[in-house]
């Protein structure tokens, strides 16, 4: 299959005209609209390239040239993830972004406003918009070639840690936590989470090399311990857990199962003193003496969350306003939970729509769940967007591009699934019509023929 051929798309739309589909230089835009696009997924998750002291990274360039050229090829589909998913995904962002717009043009600082939702509408309405179009084959490309870049995050990790060995520098801060190329530590840990079920669909869809695949699996999981994140480390362990129970077979979930508990016991064990000594001091260390107060900053955490909580009645129509927070906080920081963040920012409204946007993506992996072969790609769908609803409740504002792009992989490769298979499903019905009976009338004038021939039946 041609993979720049764009007969399957990833959304339930109509398929474009294929006269204009197979016109030369549509072919070429649409090669170099794919290339954008692998570079935008490589580079997603690599803050640290990026122009001055903005947020416009060189993802975010590649992203607006590959969106530029979907436009002129016609490629963007506001449907890509079904008329109800997508509808219920827009209308989460627009009361997301709306709250936030309403209450910052109500607040003291409008232009912060302005920017904090164009960086939402960027992240969740033109990138998403990226994945409209994309066969199958395109989207399993794109899946791996988000994997290599955050193994290339890993071993960055691995080199400064256990080679260069410097702290307080741009990637590894000063107690000894790896934040690598994104400049942030729990992100970092987050996102490499993340990956672990992208990189598990490609293995139980035998689309990846299984001796390789596991060689990045403990590497991703071995990048998550360099961050010494707990919150990295839950999420990776729910997100396993949440793809093992739904994306396996039950006969190999008891295998994977024991398996991981073996490496659990591996790490408390015979592998503890090896492990870097940020991780061993605020992971194991909260593990081992069952005070969570050792699990980094999670008391001064638990104060601001309070703090929160205390706005939200106050708050529950109109927010101070995006950004905002930190200068209405007697802490003046802002609190890491992005359901509390939006709600005293945005007011309620921002907050629903969050959860409304995320939860719409459920709708795909209920119709791909139901396929024979589509298990893997619902139990991606749920472990990630479990995930983020988990990592919610730990970050402040999620509009960086790094959130997205793992989000939205898994539901296009589950659209894209389900296009093939009614593609395959019709063309078997076509080949299988029976040949039509013969009509009554036409039988009788045969027989007539034959008499008058005298030609015997």
């Amino acid at each position: 299959m041609n993979m720049f051929n764009h007969t399957l798309s990833a959304g339930l739309a109509a398929r474009r005209e294929a006269a204009r589909r197979d016109a030369p230089g549509i072919v070429l835009t649409k090669k170099i609209e794919f290339l954008l696009l692998v570079g935008a997924v490589f580079f997603c998750s690599m803050n640290y390239f990026r122009y001055g002291d903005t947020n416009f990274t060189v993802a975010d360039f590649l992203a607006f040239l590959c969106f530029c050229f979907a436009l002129l090829n016609r490629n963007i589909d506001l449907q890509l993830f079904g008329r109800v998913s997508s509808g219920l995904w827009w209308l989460g962002l627009t009361m997301l972004v709306s709250g936030l717009l309403v209450s910052s043009i109500a607040g003291p600082d409008p232009m912060r406003g302005i920017v904090v939702v164009t960086q939402y509408l960027y992240a969740y309405l033109f990138v998403v918009l990226l994945f409209s179009g994309r066969t199958l084959d395109q989207l399993v490309l794109l899946a791996k070639t988000y994997v290599f870049s955050i193994l290339v995050l890993c071993f960055q990790g691995i080199y400064l840690i256990h080679i260069d060995g410097r702290t307080n520098t741009n990637f590894v801060s000063g107690n000894g936590r790896f934040s690598g190329l994104m400049e942030r530590e729990n992100e970092c840990a987050a996102v490499i989470a993340l990956a672990v079920p992208i990189l598990l669909v490609l293995i139980t869809t035998k689309r990846l090399n299984r001796i390789y695949a596991v060689f990045a699996l403990f590497i991703l999981i071995y990048g998550i311990v360099l961050t010494g994140s707990n919150t990295g480390l839950i999420a990776l362990v729910f997100g396993m857990s949440v793809f093992a129970i739904i994306g396996v077979n039950w006969k190999r979930l008891i295998i994977n199962v024991v398996l991981l508990a073996g490496i659990v016991l591996a790490v408390f064990t015979s592998a503890r003193d090896y492990l870097p000594a940020a991780f061993q001091k605020r992971v194991l260390g909260a593990l081992e003496s069952g005070d969570i107060g050792q699990a980094g900053t999670f008391d001064h955490r638990v104060d601001l969350i309070y703090e929160a909580m205390n706005m939200t009645d106050s708050t529950l129509l109109l927010g101070v306003g995006a950004d905002q927070y930190r200068i209405a906080s007697a802490i003046h920081q802002p609190v890491h939970n992005l359901y509390l963040l939006l709600w005293t920012e945005g007011g309620l409204i921002s907050a629903v729509g969050l959860l409304v946007m995320l939860l719409s993506a459920f709708g795909p992996a209920l119709a791909v769940a139901r396929l024979p072969g589509g298990r893997p790609f619902a139990g991606c769908i749920v472990a990630n967007v479990s995930m983020l609803l988990l990592v919610a409740n730990a970050v402040p504002h999620a509009y960086s591009r790094f959130w997205p792009f793992p989000l939205v992989l898994p539901v296009a490769l589950a659209c894209a699934y389900i296009a093939l298979s009614a593609s395959a499903k019709a063309t078997s019905d076509a080949f299988a019509q029976p040949e039509p009976a013969p009509q009554p009338e036409l039988r009788q004038k045969d027989l007539i023929a034959q008499a008058r021939s005298g030609v015997p039946r």
